[in-house]
């Protein structure tokens, strides 16, 4: 019964986060900079988590030297440079292409075991990557690859997306040995908001929350797919559910997010993306068959994957 609940609250979880590019679309239609929604997002998704961790477990507040700089890092590079290139993508291409190529992150993770951790890369592992790599292709293009049509700096934005998403895990495999995923999660926050404050113009941001509507959705931004998202994932996992199972039930994101683009946003769709979605489900599908065939994860890397998803 409990696992049950793990699996509602992860799935919870990534509808929550399918929101993001809606919310962000929005502030930005009121005029806020990609800078300013990412600065929105970060610092009001730290106060909400601080609370939360305040109320449910105050010791997750508590962090080592060692832990404030790798906090800084994963703050500057995972969270401040991640939502400021997926902002701009979706300013620029749109939330459904920016989602997509967001989850081909898989790809540069892979890349990057390799180099910096010698993780094996198998056959089943090369077969997800490929469908996982087709299905992006898929997806943006809608099989037309008319090169004239496509907007380069949308796609570089959120291909860099991608990448500082898949750096998470790589920044904090050993920091996760000493510190919970939450107070990674609680001060990457603050480090990234802090990384981003100079770029996010404060005093414009004070005239826009003047605006009782901006307001709102700013605090919607912060709360539903920053801080809510987190917590109903984290406390999903914590009722047993495998991290593995956890990613595919997760990856329900992806597709709100397409859907979002297309039915609220009115942004294009066709059955041709509409098979390079289920490529991508289907490479999450693989990546799951392959990862129970592998030993047991030890309890550092639980975190770490933990931490990852959380993202």
């Amino acid at each position: 019964m409990e696992k049950k609940k793990g699996y509602i609250f992860i799935c919870i979880a990534g509808l929550l986060w399918s929101t993001l590019g809606l919310f962000g679309n929005v502030l930005m239609g009121y005029n806020l900079t990609p800078e300013q929604v990412a600065f929105t997002r970060l610092f009001l998704g730290f106060l909400v988590l601080t609370i939360y961790s305040i109320v449910k477990n105050p010791s997750a507040l508590k962090i080592s030297k060692k832990g404030i700089i790798y906090s800084i890092m994963i703050g500057i590079v995972c969270q401040g440079l991640f939502n400021l290139c997926y902002f701009k993508a979706i300013n620029s291409v749109g939330v459904c292409i920016s989602a997509v190529l967001l989850y081909t992150s898989p790809l540069f993770l892979t890349v990057f075991s390799k180099v910096f951790y010698k993780e094996n890369i198998n056959i089943q592992k090369i077969v997800s990557l490929g469908f996982c790599f087709l299905g992006a292709v898929l997806a943006v293009t809608g099989g037309k690859l008319d090169v004239d049509k496509l907007n380069g700096l949308g796609l570089i934005l959120g291909i860099s997306a991608a990448i500082t998403y898949a750096l998470m895990p790589i920044i904090s495999k050993n920091i996760l040995k000493e510190c919970s995923s939450i107070t990674i999660l609680i001060y990457g926050f603050l480090f990234g908001s802090i990384f981003m404050l100079p770029l996010a113009k404060p005093l414009e941001m004070l005239k826009y929350s003047l605006n009782p509507k901006i307001l709102v959705w700013m605090l919607v931004l912060g709360i539903v797919p920053a801080a809510l998202a987190y917590i109903f994932y984290v406390e999903g996992v914590a009722k047993g559910v495998e991290l593995s199972i956890a990613g595919v039930i997760a990856s329900v994101e992806l597709i709100s997010s397409v859907l979002i683009g297309w039915t609220v946003l009115g942004e294009n769709f066709s059955i041709v993306k509409l098979i390079g979605l289920g490529f991508m489900v289907v490479s999450a599908l693989i990546a799951v068959k392959a990862s129970k065939q592998e030993e047991p994860l030890l309890s550092e890397d639980i975190e770490q994957n933990t931490l990852h998803e959380a993202l």
